[in-house]
């Protein structure tokens, strides 16, 4: 009678487990998007780590994988996001606002997760989007270009 008992237990339980992998299974994208076939364009997140470096709406931090050192003379970081958005989104979003903060686009290497790096007259920005499960991680690296630490911002002398 106990065997029976833990036969049924154990059928009922592979078919709670089917139907949950198969209801997971149903949506065609783990990504917010009205239509998976057309990419929606993205807005700025109120909440900004640096001020010149936008992230998309729909981010929010991963602090304890993020580290920023700012001061008057230097800046330095490596900041982490995650959310539910489509990487091709988030790329099409950084082509788009980043010319508004006075970045130059470089270049994007695309394979599995995209990095898109940035430039200006003393700083260097590469953003790295990469799917993980049901989604994307965002990180934005900020650093000084080599011998430039000292342009950030101006150094006033009275």
């Amino acid at each position: 009678m106990i065997k029976k008992m833990n036969s049924k237990v154990l059928q009922l339980t592979a078919v709670f487990l089917l139907l949950l992998f198969l209801s997971g299974c149903a949506s065609s994208s783990p990504y917010k998007s009205d239509d998976a076939d057309s990419y929606k364009a993205l807005d700025v997140s109120m909440a900004l780590k640096f001020e010149d470096v936008p992230v998309p709406a729909g981010f929010k931090p991963v602090v304890r994988d993020s580290f920023a050192f700012e001061n008057d003379v230097l800046r330095v970081g490596i900041l982490k996001y995650s959310g539910r958005v489509n990487p091709d989104n988030v790329v099409n979003f950084y082509k788009d606002q980043m010319a508004l903060y006075n970045w130059r686009f470089l270049n994007i290497v695309e394979y599995q997760r995209r990095i898109m790096s940035f430039e200006r007259d003393d700083q260097t920005c590469t953003i790295l989007i990469e799917p993980s499960g049901m989604s994307t991680l965002l990180t934005i690296s900020v650093a000084p270009k080599a011998g430039r630490a000292t342009t950030y911002k101006s150094i006033r002398r009275d």
